[in-house]
């Protein structure tokens, strides 16, 4: 009997691996706590009847439109409004000696309670960190860290050849720290991955698959159940980028089987320095940043339930009528591209079509500079390539690994849309774009050399000093 309830112990101790720290138990529930203070403390205790209307509309675009939903999203007001209210409770979560922290304790938790029901999880699955990235990082140098002092000596990593920088450059160090990893070639013009090439890439010793849920600078939703079916049966760590997921698509990390889930708040309308890791119960991960053992011993450092609080509150508002908010995407994406098909030629879509979220439109259009498009359109804010990369004008890597041409690549444009994106506005946005392309085009002597058959790829340039 006494080993039976040792096991038990040792099976809930290693909910997140042998760095677990025991759960703070505080009991608010004490009568004479619960009389000392009365204010709002809970995630149901806030709410805001503000909306993103014309005034909020004018002081935060002003005469632009903003069309560059993958980057960033706004704030909703009512985010804003509800995290505004809350910083009363201005108490160091992890202080539970007084009632102050009891507060801030309090509206963590029930944060986190929120979060996790929105998503399919359980509130101790849910470790809050910075944002997505350091979610990334945790994930993959987390459990690579236990299992190496577990005693694997090369475990094997496989993820794809167009994943954020997140994961990509993690991947990266800890290659130069002997790890194993395999950078699958999704298909060509579609940028989905070959659920055949992934069956045959995993080894004895893989222990881990990261793969973007969505991809960000094209939009195209990658088979994830399918992936996830996969790793149950090979018994193969999944980890989930979904920043670009959640709010555009269904989450539901058990229905995906998903062993680790990254998301980031300000890329579905929350405040920007919060984020979450969902990490499947009993999954070892160790923790990358010494300190204070918070967040159950996997992520250290003091939380801000002003942050955890905004970051529930925008999955609400973002997954709300989630099905009518997509068809209203699609026809908006439907007119963009079907009055381009009809007014320009020589324009390329970047990506599936079929497997895409309809907020994002990725579009090559020949002869013509993308940075030159986006200055002549001033008055729209997209980008020309990944806005995490865009400070340099080197080609796309993701479009370079879906087998565009370079030449091509520097002519395309990613405008994604929005909850505050107006059918007025793409409206307005198509009519500019063609006729910005059209004055572009009527200057450029490529697109002049193009009309007379000239094959552009056969002219011989030369350099003039």
């Amino acid at each position: 009997m006494d080993n039976e309830k040792n096991n038990q112990r040792d099976t809930q101790d290693n909910l997140y691996g042998d760095n677990f720290v025991k759960e703070e138990v505080v009991n608010q529930k004490n009568t004479k706590q619960k009389n000392v203070s009365q204010k709002k403390t809970r995630f149901e205790d806030f709410s805001s009847d503000k909306s993103f209307d014309s005034v909020y509309r004018e002081e935060s675009f002003g005469d632009g439109v903003y069309l560059d939903y993958s980057a960033t999203t706004p704030c909703d007001p009512s985010v804003v409004d509800v995290m505004s209210q809350s910083y009363k409770i201005f108490a160091n979560p992890h202080s539970i000696t007084h009632m102050y922290g009891w507060n801030a304790t309090d509206l963590v938790e029930s944060s986190r309670a929120k979060f996790a029901s929105i998503i399919g999880a359980e509130s101790k699955e849910i470790v809050f960190t910075s944002g997505a990235t350091e979610a990334n990082n945790l994930a993959l140098k987390g459990v690579i860290s236990n299992r190496r002092r577990n005693g694997l000596e090369n475990p094997h990593i496989i993820t794809t050849n167009i994943e954020h920088k997140a994961t990509l450059e993690t991947c990266h160090t800890l290659e130069k720290q002997g790890v194993e990893v395999t950078y699958l070639e999704v298909e060509k013009k579609t940028g989905l991955l070959d659920i055949e090439k992934l069956k045959k890439s995993i080894k004895s010793n893989t222990v881990i698959i990261s793969i973007s849920w969505v991809n960000s600078e094209i939009g195209v939703i990658q088979p994830i159940e399918e992936i996830g079916n996969i790793c149950e049966e090979k018994n193969i760590y999944f980890h989930i980028d979904a920043a670009q997921a959640l709010g555009r698509i269904d989450v539901d990390v058990k229905k995906c089987k998903a062993t680790m889930v990254s998301f980031s708040a300000h890329k579905f309308y929350g405040p920007k320095g919060i984020g979450a890791l969902y990490i499947k119960k009993r999954t070892r991960v160790d923790s990358i940043i010494d300190g204070g053992k918070q967040e159950r011993g996997v992520r250290s450092g003091t939380i801000s339930p002003q942050l955890c609080l905004g970051l529930a509150k925008a999955a609400e508002f973002s997954t709300k009528d989630l099905e009518s908010e997509n068809i209203r995407m699609k026809e908006m994406q439907d007119y963009l591209l079907s009055n381009l098909n009809n007014s320009i030629s020589d324009i390329f879509i970047n990506g599936d079509m079929n497997s895409r979220i309809p907020h994002n439109v990725n579009i090559s259009f020949a002869c013509v500079e993308g940075e030159s498009l986006m200055m002549k359109m001033e008055k729209y804010a997209m980008s020309s390539a990944s806005a995490c990369s865009s400070q340099t004008l080197q080609p796309s890597y993701v479009l370079s690994a879906i087998g565009v041409d370079e030449d091509l690549i520097h002519t395309s444009l990613r405008m994604v849309m929005g909850r505050y994106t107006t059918m007025e506005d793409m409206k307005n946005f198509t009519n500019d774009l063609i006729e910005s392309v059209n004055f572009l085009r009527n200057i450029s002597p490529l697109w002049d050399m193009k009309k007379k058959g000239i094959d552009l790829k056969t002219v011989e340039w030369h350099d003039h000093h």
